[in-house]
């Protein structure tokens, strides 16, 4: 008796009470994985939220410059300081005859 309540065995509670510990146990852990899930939904959402209001906001930007006939690229983007890529020439080391075998 004195092990079990040390140790957590619980010996002389019975069954139905261990049981009933680990069930809350296992509620409370799912509580906390659904209240972590529900902050990571909560963000996602918010975050999809600003990105149609962004999108809504580029496509009224464009529709207002293809009436006036005036082409505007999207500021958010950058698209207007658009550089091509440069090609760069790359040399390869020189390679051994000599194998390398990994361990």
């Amino acid at each position: 008796m004195f092990f079990g309540k040390i140790f957590g065995f619980g010996f002389s509670e019975p069954r139905y009470i261990r049981r009933t510990r680990a069930y809350l146990q296992e509620a409370r852990m799912a509580m906390l994985e659904h209240s972590i899930a529900a902050e990571y939904y909560q963000s996602s959402a918010q975050m999809y939220a600003e990105r149609a209001a962004r999108l809504e906001e580029e496509l009224r930007a464009w529709d207002q410059c293809e009436q006036q006939h005036v082409p505007e690229l999207s500021r958010h983007y950058g698209l207007h300081m658009h550089v091509p890529p440069k090609s760069v020439a790359m040399e390869a080391p020189p390679v051994s005859g000599a194998v390398v075998r990994a361990a």
